[in-house]
């Protein structure tokens, strides 16, 4: 990273507006690392010029107004060197697992060209670990892919993936470099995401999976009309179509919204998750070539994955 003539910090965006830019911070001390046209990979420094600390599982994405003195803020316009595809015939590519063999048995094919829907508590925690898993060899079940995650409820937990990365023997620095979180706080910061730079970045950084966690979670404001609110979601779903194109996208929806039915109209497959006892019981409401059904795996299998308290 380049060195910066002075600091900036997350709370003097409020200073002017300005244009809307990514903004990659410390989230121990909101000190401005990166600032990008486009989404992608975040600041590669080991520790906060700000505050020094590690920045392991600390940095984060905004979707935010530039201030126009903020000029000295590294601002990357060079794309990365894209990867030329490979052919490789169908039958000799291992499926991607999320972990969970009678879950992925229900959605598969988990493959590009499908929007996965899943629903309930558990449903981002295992999120997550698609996130995680999706960067695996694919003889091991991932894509060996980096992974863009674009976070709609502020959920995200970015030591649960540093967990996953260490259960696997994998440095958790390396792993959270090949995921490219970013936190939306409007329902028009997420349309314009997914509709004008979602594809952008799926495309330049060759990435295979693309996770919206709680798709939803900005749409429950009060004072948000039907109408507006079903304009941007047209917007969203014309972006998730094109961005499938290139990946697979798995969006998740924690908790129940009026605008579930339409999110579930675009999915290839939709499962609901709920928590019986000690099993979760995962329940196929729609999926693109078999008819709705059911299955059931032990908790215990979530919490050793995830090894977070936060699932019951």
């Amino acid at each position: 990273m380049h060195t910066m003539a002075r600091l900036h910090y997350l709370y003097e965006q409020a200073r002017g507006g300005g244009t809307e830019r990514f903004v990659y911070y410390c989230s121990s001390c909101n000190c401005v690392l990166q600032v990008r046209r486009e989404l992608g990979p975040g600041p590669l420094a080991e520790r906060c010029v700000g505050c020094g600390r590690p920045l392991e599982g600390s940095v984060e994405c905004r979707l935010a107004p530039v201030p126009e003195d903020w000029s000295d803020v590294l601002v990357r316009t060079t794309p990365p060197v894209r990867n030329e595809p490979v052919f490789q015939q169908a039958s000799t590519i291992p499926h991607f697992s999320l972990g969970f063999p009678r879950l992925d048995s229900l959605l598969r094919p988990l493959s590009e060209g499908r929007l996965v829907v899943l629903s309930g508590e558990t449903a981002p925690t295992i999120a997550e670990l698609a996130a995680f898993r999706a960067q695996l060899p694919i003889e091991a079940g991932g894509l060996d892919s980096a992974v863009l995650f674009i976070d709609g409820g502020n959920r995200s937990d970015p030591y649960l993936f540093s967990s996953f990365a260490r259960q696997r023997g994998l440095k958790p620095a390396t792993a959270m470099r090949r995921i490219t979180s970013c936190r939306v706080f409007t329902f028009y910061q997420l349309a314009a995401l997914i509709s004008e730079h979602l594809v952008r970045a799926v495309e330049d950084y060759g990435t295979r999976l693309v996770v919206v966690s709680d798709i939803l979670g900005t749409f429950n404001e009060p004072e948000l009309e039907e109408r507006e609110a079903r304009r941007v979601l047209e917007a969203v779903e014309e972006g998730i179509e094109k961005v499938k194109k290139h990946a697979l996208v798995i969006a998740t929806q924690a908790s129940p919204n009026k605008y579930d039915t339409t999110v579930a109209s675009w999915a290839d497959a939709v499962v609901h998750l709920s928590v019986e006892g000690g099993r979760i019981r995962a329940e196929l409401l729609k999926h693109r070539n078999r008819p709705a059904g059911e299955t059931m795996f032990r908790l215990s299998q979530l919490l050793r994955a995830a090894k977070i308290g936060g699932v019951r």
